[in-house]
């Protein structure tokens, strides 16, 4: 399963799954929580069930509404009620490691044990939650960084904080548990060069993909969460000539010296 791009659509909209596959997104990413207005989460829950009555043609996620709210305990137990196991299940505004273990236990109680819980990083609390973990929390399969809301808790501009920092503490909570991450989404739907700036750091900070929430999106997020020919091919250079050169642990390839990190990250590129 990959995790580069994730098109985000109310549950309520139409046709996401088509959509998502007529533009090559990894994944169909259901939304109940922020897109669905309260008078409208029924009608929304009543939509995606239509959405899961047969074998989706492509992966899926579902956002549901906060554990910590009414809403976000209805959305859970109407899934588990209906039989509705995602792909991947969100977490808003999630603290760890309660809310995470407690989806991830009714989930296996109610055999839906393949779908992965991804938590979502959106206030400050869920970053207090984060740093206080001394190992990896049970059922946790990924996080994802909200940057809107987590900018709105800080009380700065969503599309003007600079939250640098809290990106690549989320990455590095990802590695230190062996789970993905995933960056927060381009609010500029028609900005394909803030879109490509923002995609590109957030892989150099290590996220692996990022969420869509306009279709023309996908193109983009997927290209640069995707390895060039040329950096497969170099890294294939890399990995042949420390094969090569079993009895040193320092290679000359072409003007350049390369130790066991060079190597190593090779060998990353080659298994992603």
């Amino acid at each position: 399963m990959r995790f580069r791009s994730w098109l985000c659509a109310p549950a309520l909209k139409r046709n996401l799954m088509g959509k998502a596959l007529e533009v090559a997104a990894d994944i169909a990413l259901f939304d109940l929580e922020d897109s669905v207005p309260s008078e409208a989460k029924c009608a929304a829950r009543a939509a995606l069930l239509a959405h899961f009555r047969e074998r989706p043609p492509v992966a899926t996620a579902v956002r549901i509404n906060s554990l910590a709210t009414y809403e976000g305990l209805k959305d859970l137990l109407f899934l588990l009620d209906h039989a509705i196991c995602p792909d991947v299940l969100m977490l808003p505004k999630a603290l760890l490691p309660a809310e995470c273990g407690l989806a991830a236990s009714l989930l296996k109680e109610r055999g839906c044990t393949a779908v992965k819980v991804f938590a979502i990083i959106e206030t400050v609390a869920s970053v207090w939650s984060l740093r206080a973990l001394g190992g990896k929390p049970s059922g946790l399969d990924g996080l994802i960084f909200g940057a809107a809301d987590f900018a709105a808790d800080l009380g700065v501009a969503p599309t003007a904080a600079d939250l640098r920092f809290v990106r690549q503490e989320i990455v590095l909570a990802a590695r230190k548990f062996g789970v993905v991450a995933i960056d927060s989404p381009c609010f500029h739907l028609q900005d394909e060069v803030r879109l490509a700036r923002e995609a590109r750091n957030a892989h150099r900070l290590g996220f692996s993909g990022k969420i869509a929430i306009y279709p023309t999106q996908v193109a983009t997020i997927n290209e640069l969460f995707t390895h060039s020919p040329q950096m497969l091919e170099r890294a294939r250079q890399l990995v042949d000539a420390s094969e090569h050169n079993p009895g040193s642990t320092i290679v000359r390839v072409g003007d350049e010296m390369i130790g066991p990190p060079f190597v190593k990250y090779a060998r990353h590129i080659l298994s992603s």
